[in-house]
């Protein structure tokens, strides 16, 4: 496959990330009605099995901002692509292994009825799949090498250095933050329920009503090495630290809000003030790092040439007169 061929290839298959959770969202509203799946998203009482969780509304938000990101060729848009492909690996992986350990004599969901587990479970595996060629063809096509390449001309360019200085440690600043609430969070959990328990809970078992969903701990783990690495690529000012950070934001906004509105709707919003404050570090810490990162975009963004003042204005003299100077001067 040609390099080429391979930038033809990304396309296609960042819009099937996208495809794939937005299906299975569109299925739990179309099967149980948007006022129960809004509860359920809110982490409100309801009964039954789901096939999604308010989780699912940032995988969709991170995958559909890479695949805008690519077809708008926006700064950051490889580091954008490389955080949809491995967050969802990371979110997919452990519903294959609910497909896998499930069982008729021992069903991973108890009685709960819902989609259908296989169903699901080899979708996300397609998913997993599509992810790993994705990643795959992003190395081969070089593209964060790309992106580094033209940050650092339009840098050069512009000159505007200060601002990439402010937003590369907020985004640091943030995420360092953030990381440390999800270590102290599963280290809580551990103490609490004990390792065994922790363990149960990082696979999922028996902690979900939704086929999609995974438990808390897991979250925050991945979280944790998400952030870690924003962290650092952040903190190094690398060029994909800018879609890097664009993408963990786009995946941890959704999330935090719906929270939020399940808080603020059963009044435990300040009964919870882990939870909350968690929530609200997610939600306005993103949407400052990203109103950061798009006033640095639009301030390096090249001016557009002007092409009018490089033509020649237009002689306004007769072509007589033309002519008589022509001969004057001949003479």
């Amino acid at each position: 496959m040609s390099i080429k061929q391979a930038r033809l290839a990304v396309g296609p298959l960042s819009v099937l990330l996208f495809a794939q959770t937005t299906f299975w969202l569109l299925y739990d509203v179309a099967d149980r009605g948007l006022p129960h799946m809004w509860s359920a998203w809110t982490n409100g009482p309801v009964s039954g099995l789901s096939a999604t969780t308010a989780l699912d509304f940032g995988l969709a938000a991170l995958q559909l901002g890479a695949a805008c990101g690519l077809v708008l060729r926006i700064r950051g848009a490889g580091g954008l692509l490389v955080t949809a492909c491995v967050t969802t690996v990371l979110f997919r992986t452990p519903v294959v292994w609910y497909m896998l350990l499930d069982s008729e004599s021992d069903p991973w969901f108890g009685g709960l009825e819902g989609p259908s587990l296989t169903a699901v479970g080899v979708s996300c595996l397609l998913a997993i799949l599509v992810a790993v060629a994705l990643g795959g063809l992003l190395f081969r096509v070089r593209g964060l090498e790309r992106d580094a390449a033209a940050a650092a001309e339009e840098e050069s360019r512009s000159g505007a250095i200060r601002p990439v200085k402010v937003t590369a440690s907020a985004s640091c600043t943030l995420l360092a933050v953030l990381n440390v609430f999800y270590i102290c969070r599963n280290v809580l959990t551990a103490v609490e329920v004990g390792p065994h328990a922790l363990a149960d809970l990082l696979v999922g078992r028996g902690v979900g009503r939704a086929v999609l969903g995974v438990s808390s701990p897991w979250q925050w783990a991945c979280l944790t090495v998400l952030c870690g690495v924003g962290m650092v690529l952040a903190a190094k000012r690398r060029p994909s630290a800018t879609g890097f950070s664009v993408g963990l934001a786009l995946f941890m906004m959704p999330i935090a809000f719906t929270k939020l509105w399940g808080l603020a709707g059963t009044a435990d919003l300040l009964a919870s003030p882990l939870n909350t404050v968690q929530s609200v570090l997610e939600l306005a810490g993103s949407a400052a790092v990203v109103a950061l990162i798009v006033a640095d975009v639009r301030r390096d963004r090249p001016a557009p040439h002007a092409v009018l003042e490089l033509t020649p204005p237009p002689t306004g003299a007769d072509p007589e007169a033309q002519r008589a100077d022509a001969a004057t001067s001949d003479a």
